[in-house]
């Protein structure tokens, strides 16, 4: 059985695929049918506790945490998951994943026959590793992941599906997906072209979402931001309408009434920087020759996420952007909706992503004293084949020390600023007499003029599927030490 899984901060949502359709899974949770599954997680006499058993729990529980996406994927996957002592994000990831395969078996409405085939996805900004996360804790899980796509390239096929009639010929070019979140925020523009879908340029917040505006009301109310506190936080956020003026929220003592006015005043800064990420978007567009103002190519500024039925946005919003916004019918379930359809052999979808993230390594300055950044591979470069970049230089020290990282954006100097990442550290011997040396970590690097005869050459090679590796060769002497460094996507 094939289906699109939207693993979110909030809800997890469950689309199949089922003979041309694409149906949304409920699920008998307490003798109601739920259309999600809460990302909580909970430790109760010991025993971790995830989905609506962890809702349940949040009152007696010792340790909880409201949003497991948010929580594991800012960490390493064997960094323990603070607040829930001796649990790993893999492991947490691991566990929640598992209790949705055994929801869509023994809980959903779906007929369940054969393996459970899933393509998955991921926010645009997501860092590489949240990247293999999210798929090794799938793969753990007893799911055999098809596919891994960006969220808003998963909302784009949604949107083409239900308002272009997929596949057939229309004069819209392309789609913006405004993404928000519980937990992060994207905005990318996606191509139309058929069966197609190219991701153009993208833009992003790694940490801004939902999340946050139920913080800022749990504040508001004056209360410590706890797990519980935040999800009542988030069942009275959802009460709200266009017209509400007064919101009671109720997190377990006496009910506090809260200002409108007031209260999306505090989120009016959060929002303002997820319409500077859309207009930087939208410049990203112009450098490229396409005019977001005609109507005749765009379609829409397709309003994503949970995160968009939050009345202040959409006012924000209108007020930025008028005729250009249109509200997914289901906007909490797009993403999965696509993705089971990017998953359905019968819908003969293509998928061609770009890198959303900057790649490089920091190096010396000429002066010796500062480091600098060398950008190696840019973001939102398409990888239709392997992506080869090479450096060549003179060194001046007995070993390379290269120190690898990815970053969400570059500042005007072409410095990183937005959502710093580092991966692994390399160590090469430019001093031939260490040629043969394995660990070269413990080793003195001394500063040496004289091995400025000897030219080193690093070829970087990015896969189709974002991995990258390097070679890096002493051409002067005849060596050289490949490296598997990880994916980028």
């Amino acid at each position: 059985m094939r289906l699109g899984i939207d693993f979110g901060t909030t809800r997890t949502v469950v689309a199949a695929v089922d003979d041309g359709r694409h149906p949304i899974a409920a699920f008998d949770e307490a003798r109601e049918f739920r259309d999600y599954i809460p990302g909580i997680a909970a430790l109760r006499g010991g025993e971790l506790l995830v989905g609506w058993e962890a809702a349940r729990a949040l009152p007696e529980a010792s340790y909880a945490i409201r949003s497991i996406k948010r929580a594991a994927t800012e960490l390493s996957p064997d960094d323990p998951v603070p607040g829930l002592p001796g649990v790993t994000a893999l492991e947490l990831v691991t566990a929640f994943l598992a209790e949705v395969r055994r929801a869509i078996v023994e809980q959903s409405n779906l007929e369940v026959e054969g393996p459970l085939e899933a393509m998955v996805a991921v926010p645009a900004s997501a860092a590489s590793r949240q990247r293999w996360l999210t798929l090794e804790a799938f793969r753990r899980a007893g799911f055999e992941p098809i596919g891994l796509v960006n969220e808003p390239t998963a909302a784009a096929i949604e949107f083409a599906h239900r308002h272009l009639d997929l596949g057939k010929r229309s004069p819209k070019r392309y789609v913006v997906v405004y993404d928000l979140g519980g937990g992060t925020f994207d905005a990318s523009a996606v191509s139309l072209e058929g069966r197609r879908f190219d991701l153009i340029a993208s833009e992003g917040l790694a940490r801004l979402g939902g999340d946050d505006f139920d913080e800022l009301i749990v504040r508001a109310a004056g209360a410590e931001p706890t797990a519980a506190a935040l999800e009542r936080a988030r069942e009275a956020k959802e009460t709200l309408k266009a017209t509400t003026r007064k919101l009671v929220v109720d997190l377990g003592g006496e009910p506090v009434t809260l200002d409108t006015a007031e209260l999306y005043a505090s989120t009016a800064p959060l929002i303002d920087r997820t319409i500077a990420q859309t207009d930087l978007l939208f410049e990203r567009l112009r450098e490229r020759g396409i005019d977001p103002d005609d109507p005749r190519g765009l379609g829409g500024l397709y309003l994503v996420g949970g995160g968009v039925g939050f009345p202040a946005v959409g006012r924000a919003l209108r007020a930025r952007f008028g005729k250009k916004l249109q509200l997914a019918a289901q906007p909490f379930a797009a993403t999965a909706v696509g993705l089971a359809i990017a998953a359905d052999p019968g819908a003969h979808v293509m998928i061609r992503e770009a890198l959303t993230r900057h790649f490089g390594v920091w190096r010396e300055a000429d002066a010796g004293a500062d480091k600098v950044f060398d950008p190696l591979i840019g973001k939102n470069t398409p990888v239709d084949a392997p992506l080869v970049v090479q450096r060549r230089y003179r060194p001046a020290h007995a070993i390379g020390h290269l120190r690898f990282l990815e970053c969400g954006a570059l500042d005007a100097a072409g410095q990183p600023v937005q959502d710093l990442v580092p991966w692994r550290d390399v160590y090469f011997p430019y001093d031939p007499a260490l040629a043969d040396r394995g660990d070269l970590t413990g080793v003195a690097n001394e500063r040496r003029t004289d091995l400025t005869a000897n030219e080193i050459a690093e070829t970087y090679t990015c896969a189709r599927d974002g991995t990258i590796s390097v070679v890096i060769e002493n051409t002067s002497r005849g060596y050289a030490r490949s490296y598997e460094l990880g994916a980028l996507r």
